[in-house]
């Protein structure tokens, strides 16, 4: 109940510092507010959410925990993965990559669009102690269900890239710590361009993951950062003075 109410609280104090697209002097973020935030998605996700229920009510094991609780606590609300579909369709992205292990509900919502049917997605997904999601198939999309079932990386460092792969969008999922993002950043940060984007999917998880986005949006090359109560974004467009956005959503 304590964690219910702070989270609630924690809602209003965003709400109420956060803006809608109205008031914003930066050209490049009012586009973004108002033709990829607030507007909504034409795809059809009934599949992917159909997997998410799926998972809700899987009896697997993890390591630590189960695939329910796992995809209840860190799995990205619908209404977020719209959102990843709608940003990788109007920027046309195509190298993406992912930190942190997901269950594969971020990834459909990302591969939904055709536009990177053929572009690489490289993520650390976590293993059930059967390497089996309670035997549920993904479904949603061809071209993810090869991929999943043939790239569960043991140890997402050690992955062989393109050594002339930039990346368009980084996303990190919510319960990477900070020493897991430093260790990206540090490795890969010569693979992100100026108008690259680093998403991280939750960054209220812990009081620590919203200091450690604090810490991130002040770097000097952080251009523009967009905080949307649970997911964070993050921009290095060299064209652009350093602003930090709060949207509402």
């Amino acid at each position: 109940m304590l964690n219910a109410f702070l989270e609630i609280s924690d809602y209003i104090s965003y709400y109420l510092a956060g803006t809608s697209r109205h008031g914003l002097h930066s050209p490049f973020v009012y586009t973004f507010a108002d033709e990829v935030l607030y507007q909504s998605s034409s795809m059809n996700f009934e599949m992917i959410e159909h997997q998410r229920m799926l998972m809700l009510q899987s009896k697997s094991k993890l390591n630590h925990t189960t695939l329910s609780k796992f995809t209840s606590k860190f799995t990205l609300d619908a209404k977020y993965g719209q959102l990843l579909q709608r940003i990788v369709d109007f920027y046309k992205l195509q190298h993406i990559i992912e930190l942190g292990a997901n269950n594969g509900i971020e990834s459909n919502y990302l591969l939904s669009n055709s536009i990177i049917q053929e572009s690489p997605i490289l993520s650390y997904n976590f293993q059930t102690n059967s390497n089996k999601l309670d035997k549920i198939k993904v479904h949603t999309n061809a071209e993810f269900a090869n991929y999943y079932q043939s790239n569960l990386f043991d140890n997402y460092y050690n992955t062989e890239l393109d050594s002339q792969t930039f990346f368009d969008l980084c996303l990190i999922h919510g319960q990477s710590d900070a020493d897991d993002f430093w260790k990206f950043y540090d490795s890969y940060k010569s693979r992100l361009h100026t108008h690259s984007m680093v998403i991280f999917t939750n960054i209220r998880h812990t009081n620590d993951h919203f200091i450690n986005w604090q810490q991130i949006t002040n770097l000097p090359e952080v251009t523009a950062c967009i905080e949307l109560f649970k997911m964070g974004i993050i921009f290095f467009r060299t064209e652009q003075i350093k602003q930090k956005f709060i949207l509402r959503y």
